[in-house]
């Protein structure tokens, strides 16, 4: 990881959060932290490394972007090339949907993610989780919700599967390292939640699961009805959990965004005058860690019926630890 920069404070926080999970559970299983925090690295000998800061204008953008943005970007930027401030053009960027955001040189003022209280250890053996994340804060949050006894059942879609299924190191099979890894716990139901009849398996599974997660945007969840009301009209005794980049309320809060992202609009990770690139997408682990702990103190009651955690919140608790 030589030449990639990581916040100073990152494992000391991560294992701060294992703990508390182990805590609320009454049993240690997610074992060394390092592991998961830099899965990446565990997965595969030499993982695809986050993008670097784009020079643009008077400032810096981070392109977080997929094979399939590609074409998209291309296009947005030879409209928006003589827009010099980031800021503008990362605004402008997401009227396109596409995972663009700004390097701040300096950290917005932000709270932490609440991750409730738990006045009692959570058994959950008879718990059922319905997973509809990908990539890896989500999955990383129900993998250990699974460890933990939990029965978790992945919603994939086999015309839309999760991003890190073919992945580095996948063979063409799409078992990638890090998504199996990330998912080997669970039930895989492939359901394309854009075709959902009432009687269907999807919500079938919704009447006896104890909570959802989510790591859809929020104008995603509405696009494909799967917003708070309908879900709890569906189950009104749903936990719901929702996972996002950026946190509720935010001028980001429905922006596209991915760990890489969230770090750059931290305002983290600076050196004479220059944003870094971080080793590895380490929002990601934080978020996942801070919605276990999240989705546990909801399971107890101890906690709203609807979260949201965000992974800037996480990097926001992670400064002030620091």
């Amino acid at each position: 990881m030589t030449g990639y920069w990581l916040p100073p404070r990152l494992y000391e926080r991560g294992a701060q959060l294992a703990a508390t999970i182990e805590r609320r559970l009454g049993e240690q299983f997610i074992g060394a932290i390092d592991y998961w925090l830099e899965l990446p690295e565990r997965a595969v000998n030499e993982p695809t490394r986050p993008s670097v800061p784009c020079r643009w204008g008077e400032g810096y953008l981070c392109l977080d972007l997929g094979p399939d943005d590609l074409a998209t970007w291309e296009t947005f930027a030879g409209i928006v090339e003589s827009d010099v401030d980031p800021e503008s053009v990362a605004q402008r960027a997401q009227v396109w949907r596409l995972p663009v955001t700004p390097y701040r040189s300096k950290p917005l003022p932000q709270q932490s993610n609440n991750l409730g209280n738990c006045r009692r250890r959570i058994d959950l053996r008879t718990v059922r989780v319905v997973d509809l994340t990908s990539m890896w804060a989500g999955p990383f949050c129900t993998e250990l919700l699974a460890l933990a006894g939990a029965r978790v059942v992945k919603i994939e879609p086999s015309s839309r599967p999760d991003g890190l299924r073919y992945g580095d190191g996948d063979d063409g099979s799409g078992n990638a390292p890090m998504f199996v890894e990330l998912n080997k716990s669970k039930e895989i139901a492939d359901i394309d939640l854009r075709y959902c009849s009432e009687g269907g398996e999807f919500h079938q599974l919704l009447r006896s699961a104890d909570i959802v997660v989510t790591s859809l945007s929020p104008r995603a969840n509405a696009n494909l009805g799967i917003s708070s009301d309908r879900l709890h009209a569906v189950n009104p005794d749903l936990a719901l959990l929702s996972i996002t980049a950026f946190a509720s309320g935010s001028n980001e809060s429905d922006w596209v965004a991915y760990g890489t992202g969230v770090h750059a609009a931290s305002g983290m990770g600076w050196v004479d005058g220059c944003p870094l690139t971080p080793a590895f997408s380490y929002p990601d682990p934080l978020a996942g860690l801070e919605a276990c702990a999240t989705a546990l103190a909801q399971l107890a009651g101890d906690a709203p019926k609807q979260c949201r955690v965000s992974l800037d919140r996480s990097v926001a608790g992670l400064r002030r630890s620091s």
